[in-house]
């Protein structure tokens, strides 16, 4: 990628018009054009006030490797102006590049570790218990609750990344280079949200849904049975109830990183609870709900793990400086956290 894409790629990311870069660095429309065409190349001190203008590192214009991405699949809460999909598409470009600098400096590269699409076929509900569960047992993760989501998904060769982007979005899944698969996921969500929305994607990814069966429905389906599997389900709230109480609920968001309204929606897939009995609990769920938020203390949001070691494992031994490592954080080299956080 040429420094004149770099420009237009960074400035799209930002959100902002060629007019409004202009304004912001103190030149005309044309100028910016004309950079972002390859007619003129902006002098060192210019590429300075372009990057601070678009909140990049001025290394972003030289790096390499770029990468190629196939088209994203994103899922919203609803559709998403052209604007806030360029921007968020370019932010998580940015990411990736700083993330196969890395591997590519440290020589780590995690190989991808997914079934074969043979084991995966999806042609009913049952199925997809199936081969959620297929994918737990060969990756070991045992009966006991996903502790990080993203560090499971990035320990078999799924790369994950967290974007800022607005409430509308909440994951996108896509290839680089035709062969690794990225997830995606908004960094401004609850971390219950955020694990079904990494799980309903890793679905995606792996399911081969038969054509008369919905592929969403399929994908949330596995969600579910991914975070908490049939058996574990059952030990928790019994092979069938008359009632359940939102507190018992409760305490299974936190236990298991799954929403009290995805628990009464695995409660009713495995037929622990009616249809009935599922609607009243979305109602009553939905007095104690204010502003999207589930009753009761919130779940934080994960943050994937290896790509920030892999960084500090080259700062460690020398390979990069301080300021590199600034760079391939993305501006701020992480800190401990204080006892409150």
């Amino acid at each position: 990628m040429s420094i004149a894409e770099r420009i237009k790629s960074a400035r799209i990311s930002a959100g902002m018009s060629q007019q409004n870069l202009g304004e912001a660095i103190g030149v005309s429309k044309m100028a910016i054009s004309k950079y972002e065409q390859g007619k003129t190349i902006p002098n060192s001190g210019m590429l300075i006030q372009i990057a601070d203008a678009l909140d990049v590192g001025v290394d972003y214009f030289f790096r390499t490797p770029a990468v190629t991405l196939s088209e994203p699949q994103y899922r919203c809460r609803k559709k998403m102006s052209k604007r806030d999909e360029n921007a968020i598409h370019g932010k998580i470009s940015d990411w990736l590049e700083r993330y196969m600098e890395v591997e590519i400096i440290t020589g780590v590269e995690t190989p991808l570790s997914l079934p074969d699409k043979e084991k995966c076929k999806a042609t009913s509900p049952e199925d997809v218990e199936i081969v959620a569960q297929m994918i737990r047992d060969e990756w070991a993760l045992g009966t006991d609750p996903i502790e990080n989501v993203m560090d499971v998904l990035e320990q078999h060769g799924i790369r994950v990344g967290i974007v800022d982007a607005p409430d509308t979005f909440d994951a996108l899944t896509f290839t680089y280079d035709g062969k690794i698969p990225v997830i995606a996921v908004n960094k401004n969500t609850n971390g219950d949200r955020q694990r079904f929305n990494l799980a309903h994607e890793l679905g995606h990814l792996i399911l081969q849904v038969d054509e008369n069966l919905d592929e969403e429905k399929a994908a949330n389906r596995f969600a579910g049975a991914f975070l908490v599997p049939r058996d574990m389900a059952i030990n928790e709230l019994g092979e069938r109830r008359n009632r359940l109480f939102l507190r018992e609920l409760y305490v299974l968001k936190h236990k298991y990183g799954l929403s009290m309204k995805a628990w009464i929606h695995r409660a009713h897939d495995l037929g622990i609870i009616s249809k009935n009995q599922e609607t009243g609990l979305y109602i009553e769920l939905n007095t104690h709900t204010k502003n999207k938020k589930e009753p009761g203390k919130q779940i934080r949001p994960q943050l994937p793990t290896h790509m920030h070691q892999l960084i500090f494992r080259a700062l460690g031994d020398g390979k990069i400086t301080q300021s590199r490592a600034r760079e391939l954080f993305g501006g701020t080299i992480p800190v401990v956290p204080s006892t409150e956080d």
